[in-house]
């Protein structure tokens, strides 16, 4: 019988895959749906064909705007009647920020038979193995999801891991270099628009690089790294921050994370032509105007022409309502609970930050917009005196059984229609008229 978590566990090692047993058992269904038609759905659809493995039909938001995809015609999400029993859907929803709450909506509408595409994107197209390890492979793939590749984190893991049991190592760890961003996106999951006058700045060239010398010297292996603020490419010394992270032997991937709505010089790009290194371009066309959407494709046209890998990421239909960042109030016992079970692994999803490490997007936020200080929730760098000391202190915040900023957690149950619509609403959940501009663009 043909099992799917063997299928992913070599995926994920790099190891032959039963290929045939997935071909047996995809056709044993009725229908075959695969829900994205964006890059990965897209790459992995082909191959299905390839193998003359049958697709009834594409589900997604924008059925509308697509209509078809391969010949195959693209549908509203659970449009089309077919037997939930008998339909095997192949999830290829690879935004973080929203894939959680898709796969819930699949499971409350029944649909138990699934098949994670970006899983079996490394089992079925993925090239990369640890004897024919080109990094350069990762970052020419925009069907592939490097965010959540455990077969680049386990090949960047094996090279950098050293005798013992004491390896410290991350899947990713997010640098942020600016509070300042050119747009204004009603549900930015940093709470940007939060910020005062006086906060929205870039942090100093020196600060930054200390901190990447640091963590990298504390740390075995990073497989990647996102470096975002606000808006990376508002930083001037941009070019000088990507070359110093890719002085590190330790390091996988680096992406410069952008909404493409900014001033890019030729300047900030210098050393970004590194195999390891590209430019993430958000994709929030569908919400800005033709001016800005103008500069979006001459960024990009400029980062290419500077022979800087660009990869755009499709237009996304849906996106989260940020949780609210007051105080809930939660028990301990409920805290422990949301920490065990937080989509962030204990080594995965982390931030360092003006001169902290902090273990996630709620403890930073919470901490820099002043709403509350907790010692406990983050890693002050300079207060360690060796690598050794801000290994263990890292460690310990990331092993601690729940995070005081666990409290201003709760769950994202909303999903917008549509990301980087233009608003204000602060982290208490309450839209405002605007009363201090974005950066010029």
């Amino acid at each position: 019988m043909f099992d799917i978590e063997q299928f992913y566990a070599a995926a994920f090692s790099g190891q032959r895959c039963d290929v045939q047993g997935l071909a047996e058992h995809v056709r044993s269904f009725e229908h075959v749906v695969f829900w994205g038609a964006g890059n990965l759905g897209t790459s992995l659809g082909r191959k299905f064909l390839q193998l003359n493995l049958p697709i009834t039909a594409y589900w997604d938001v924008r059925a509308q705007q697509i209509r078809e995809l391969h010949g195959i015609q693209v549908l509203e999400p659970f449009e089309g009647g077919f037997d939930r029993s008998r339909t095997l859907v192949v999830f290829c929803i690879t935004n973080v920020f929203v894939a959680q709450i898709v796969a819930r909506q699949l499971r409350e509408n029944g649909h138990d038979n699934l098949l994670i595409g970006h899983d079996l994107y490394q089992g079925l197209i993925c090239p990369v193995t640890r004897e024919s390890f080109d990094i350069s492979v990762c970052r020419d793939m925009p069907a592939c999801n490097v965010c959540s590749c455990t077969r680049l984190d386990n090949i960047v893991r094996a090279a950098n891991t050293k005798d013992g049991s004491d390896n410290l190592h991350f899947p990713n760890i997010t640098f942020v270099i600016n509070q300042k961003c050119t747009l204004s996106c009603k549900y930015c999951y940093s709470y940007t628009n939060n910020y005062p006058k006086e906060k929205r700045v870039n942090f100093p060239l020196e600060r930054v690089t200390r901190d990447i010398d640091r963590f990298f010297d504390a740390v075995d292996s990073v497989t990647l790294v996102p470096v975002v603020g606000g808006e990376p490419f508002l930083h001037p010394d941009l070019g000088v921050i990507v070359k110093k992270f890719l002085e590190k032997t330790n390091l996988g991937v680096l992406n410069v994370t952008t909404n493409g709505i900014c001033k890019i010089s030729p300047r900030q790009l210098e050393g970004l032509q590194d195999d390891r290194a590209r430019v993430f371009f958000s994709n929030y066309l569908d919400c800005l105007t033709p001016a800005q959407g103008d500069l979006f494709h001459r960024n990009i046209e400029l980062v290419q022409s500077q022979g800087v890998v660009a990869i755009a990421y499709n237009t996304t239909p849906q996106w989260t309502v940020p949780v609210t960042l007051d105080d809930k109030g939660f028990s301990t016992a409920r805290t422990t609970a949301m920490k065990a079970n937080c989509m962030l692994t204990p080594y995965n999803g982390k931030y360092v930050k003006n001169g902290r490490f902090y273990p996630c997007t709620i403890a930073d936020s919470v901490h820099n917009l002043g709403i509350a200080d907790y010692p406990t929730d983050y890693v002050v760098i300079d207060s360690t005196r060796s690598d050794n000391e801000l290994r263990q202190r890292i460690r310990d915040v990331m092993e601690a059984p729940f995070h005081q900023a666990c409290r201003h957690c709760g769950d994202r149950e909303k999903v917008t229609a549509r990301a980087g619509v233009q608003g204000f609403t602060d982290y208490a959940g309450r839209e405002r008229s605007p009363s201090r501009g974005v950066s010029d663009v």
